[in-house]
């Protein structure tokens, strides 16, 4: 576990990590609109596969289905990925979990602690959201050519500087450790794991990702409700399937199969306990 107080203001390590395609380019920006707008403008400009945007403040962070993702200055970690295609349809369904379990194997590097998933995208740590995922994609001719990660942690954010809204829900690194994170350090693990699990997805494809996903997610073997847009529905969550979708099992026996667009919400409010023996992903 690394344990070192953080330079001010956000400096990169140097010499960095030789890295074999995330991090080809690392580009650090004070303030940004947001960083997933940035490596997209980048990639218009030429940017290489695995361009990595940082910023210390996000004026426009966004989440999923455009929700505003809060991004004070001088405390948080913010950044993306620019990845070039084309990319087998494999890679693409395990980009979502490839920037999951990169994020929580680099914090329990820097800090040990355990962070768990709760589908399709939030990072949770003793119940509350400390970091979210965002991927995007562009295509052409029926292929996607060109995608982008985003990933957002909340480092040093005490939990009284959040707004009142989030501050019953969302927590920290530094709260829960109960000392300041290096974020250089926490970037540079990110980007090694990254850049790994890269590799390994398009050597190999998502089945061995999604069961490392799998094992860390706390709605599996739970009864959820799930937002659509045909009405809500419920059921066990059983399984995330090879294809990255979660499959539901209704109370009739029927089964829906939900993509990562899906919202998913524990029934009854239930807290992030995971199940046991629950089945927790399909082998390919």
């Amino acid at each position: 576990m690394i344990q070192s107080k953080e330079p001010s203001p956000f400096t990169l390590p140097t010499p960095l990590p030789t890295l074999r395609r995330i991090g080809s380019t690392i580009a650090f920006h004070p303030i940004i609109d947001s960083t997933n707008s940035g490596a997209f403008d980048a990639a218009a400009a030429g940017a290489p596969d695995g361009a990595v945007i940082v910023a210390d403040e996000q004026r426009a962070g966004r989440g999923r289905s455009g929700r505003t993702w809060n991004s004070p200055t001088g405390c948080n970690l913010y950044l993306s990925i620019l990845l070039r295609g084309p990319f087998l349809p494999s890679v693409v369904t395990g980009l979502p979990f490839l920037a999951a379990v990169a994020t929580r194997d680099a914090v329990a590097d820097v800090t040990g602690l355990i962070t768990q998933f709760k589908w399709p995208n939030d990072l949770i740590l003793h119940d509350r959201k400390v970091g979210g995922i965002l991927v995007e994609a562009r295509s052409a001719g029926g292929e996607t050519t060109l995608a982008v990660v985003g990933i957002g942690v909340n480092v040093n954010w005490p939990r009284s500087a959040m707004p009142a809204e989030l501050q019953a829900t969302a927590t920290s690194l530094m709260s829960e450790l109960g000392r300041s994170i290096d974020r250089p350090a926490l970037l540079i693990a990110l980007l090694i794991h990254l850049d790994h699990g890269y590799n390994r997805l398009c050597d190999e494809g998502a089945g061995w990702l999604i069961k490392d996903w799998s094992q860390s997610c706390l709605i599996l073997g739970r009864t959820v409700c799930v937002e659509t847009p045909e009405g809500p529905l419920t059921g066990l969550a059983e399984a995330v399937e090879p294809s990255g979708h979660l499959r539901l099992r209704r109370s009739d026996g029927s089964i829906s199969r939900l993509s990562v667009e899906a919202t998913v919400r524990l029934r009854n409010a239930e807290s992030f306990t995971p199940a046991m023996g629950a089945t927790h992903a399909l082998r390919d």
